[in-house]
């Protein structure tokens, strides 16, 4: 099973209800329903996310604390996901600014530096995660003899800088502690970063538009290839499907198909499990 991030247009009248009208457009492809077509499952369960990455919309100068904004659902253990400063799931379409394509990446690359130095000022310095691989690599006892090392994962997160900077969700779940084929685990990039500010800003920006499927607002789901995209409408059987499917003017670039769609049109970044 893989996951997928679909962005959900909605007409304007959905701002009064979002989760009501995700559950009506996402419907005809909810692969557990019992009566929708097996070849138009898309997904078997939500959750709108976005915000809390670096894969969210910007927002417009002066639109920061506008109500209609909408940001990640908690995560399955009911930790809140909040939003970068100037980044959200989504909202009406004139509220996200489309200007630049790697702002939202920007804007959160520039939280998780910035949680990371105040946590710093207010907490005892961590032990770098390179100590303890060492002292694990020299002793493998050392941490309960757990031959895979999770005890010296854990021991390394308990620190209190440690856990409360990778249990933010601006830390934009780049600790990923564990071991990859015959190279070291990895720290998260911000831990002992030598340059400035700016300079992380830069290098941990991505350098790639988000491109995600889109669900447009007469039911069209297109899927994102690498040469190009696959249509599937909402109220047909795929194969059967005897209507022209959409041809956006940009794609792949799902961001630049949606920056083009009406300012009161509701959209929203939705990851689904598939």
């Amino acid at each position: 099973m893989a996951g997928v991030t679909v962005t959900v247009c909605l007409p304007a009248e959905a701002v009064d209800d979002v989760e009501g009208a995700l559950t009506k457009a996402l419907a005809p492809f909810d692969s557990d329903s019992g009566h929708n077509p097996v070849s138009r499952g898309m997904w078997d369960s939500r959750r709108i996310r976005g915000g809390s990455t670096d894969g969210g919309f910007a927002v417009a100068l002066g639109h920061e604390e506008d109500p209609r904004l909408i940001h990640d659902n908690p995560a399955p253990d009911g930790t809140p996901r909040p939003s970068p400063p100037g980044v959200c799931a989504g909202g009406p379409r004139a509220l996200l600014d489309f200007s630049q394509p790697h702002l939202a990446s920007e804007r959160a690359a520039a939280a998780s530096w910035d949680l990371w130095h105040s946590l710093s000022a207010v907490h005892p310095e961590a032990v770098p995660l390179a100590d303890y691989v060492d002292r694990w690599r020299n002793d493998p006892t050392a941490f309960g003899g757990d031959g895979y090392s999770d005890a010296m994962f854990s021991a390394y997160r308990a620190q209190p800088l440690i856990k409360a900077y990778l249990d933010h969700s601006f830390s934009l779940d780049t600790g990923f502690l564990g071991f990859f084929g015959n190279s070291d685990p990895l720290e998260h990039p911000v831990i002992g970063y030598a340059g400035t500010r700016a300079e992380y800003i830069r290098q941990y920006t991505s350098t790639r538009p988000s491109n995600t499927d889109v669900l447009t607002l007469d039911g069209w789901w297109l899927e994102v290839y690498q040469h190009g995209m696959k249509a599937v409408h909402a109220f047909c059987e795929p194969e059967l499907c005897p209507h022209d499917s959409p041809l956006p003017a940009v794609w792949p670039g799902s961001e630049a198909y949606l920056a083009d769609l009406p300012g009161d049109t509701i959209l929203v970044r939705v990851h689904c499990h598939c």
